[in-house]
């Protein structure tokens, strides 16, 4: 991830994942459920995980926006 504008697409996956698994919470059996659900976990975690570390990061000088 290298810019915000990868960031938001990262943050609006994860809103449409998490979503899909309340709806299939809903719509599930807990046997059918749970197979499905660690793939989409796995799945958020590793977006979350890079949001984290492209945020960890420094900006870059000519990227900061002085008031």
């Amino acid at each position: 991830m290298q810019h915000e504008q990868a960031l938001e697409v990262t943050r609006q996956r994860i809103i449409a994942f998490q979503d899909a698994l309340l709806a299939l919470r809903r719509n599930q059996s807990p046997s059918q459920y749970a197979p499905i659900a660690k793939n989409f976990l796995y799945e958020i975690k590793k977006m979350e995980e890079e949001g984290h570390e492209y945020l960890q990061r420094l900006p870059d000088p000519e990227h900061i926006t002085v008031a």
